[in-house]
C-alpha cells in the first residue's frame, strides 16, 4: 500500500510540474521555429538556408522586454539573436566569439534575467574543450561578453 501512495504521489508531481513548464516551450517542439541568417523567422525555408530555434529566453532590460534566441544549423553552429517578442525587430546578437559555434549549453542567471551563462564546445569531437562565457544584456545593443 505505502509502495501505491509513493508510485501516486510522483506522478501528482510529475504531473503538477509539466503543466507549469511544459507549456512555454510546446509550441517549440511541436512547431519549431526557423529564422534565416538575419534572425527573422522564417518558416517556409529550405533546410540549406535554415536554423532551426532550439533556445528561446525571454529577458528585460531599460524597462523593454526582449528575446535572446539561438538557432542551429545543420552542421551544429549557432547563430544568437536578440529581439522583441514574436521575433520583432530581430538582428543577429554583437557577440563574434559566440556566433556559428557549437553550444553546449544556455542557461539565464537566476539572480539577473539579462545575463546568461554559455558553453562553448571548441570543436565537435568528443574531448574537444569547453569555454564558458558570461553575456550580459543590460544594454541588447552593445552586449559584453566575459570569458570566465
Amino acid at each position: 500500500m505505502m509502495k501505491r501512495w509513493k508510485i501516486l504521489s510522483f506522478q501528482i508531481i510529475l504531473a503538477a510540474l509539466e503543466s507549469c513548464f511544459l507549456p512555454a516551450y510546446s509550441d517549440l517542439i511541436t512547431n519549431p521555429a526557423y529564422i534565416n541568417k538575419m534572425c527573422q523567422r522564417q518558416q517556409d525555408l529550405p533546410q540549406i538556408e535554415r536554423f532551426t530555434v532550439f533556445y528561446q529566453q525571454e529577458f528585460s532590460s531599460q524597462n523593454k522586454t526582449y528575446w535572446l534566441y539561438a538557432g542551429r544549423y545543420q552542421d551544429g553552429g549557432v547563430i544568437f539573436c536578440v529581439s522583441e517578442p514574436n521575433f520583432n525587430q530581430a538582428r543577429e546578437l554583437n557577440a563574434e566569439p559566440l556566433q556559428f559555434q557549437f553550444i553546449e549549453n544556455i542557461s539565464q542567471d537566476s539572480n539577473n534575467n539579462s545575463t546568461f551563462l554559455i558553453t562553448v564546445r571548441e570543436g565537435n569531437g568528443r574531448n574537444a574543450p569547453l569555454t564558458n562565457y558570461r553575456l550580459d544584456l543590460v544594454n541588447p545593443n552593445q552586449p559584453v561578453l566575459t570569458r570566465l
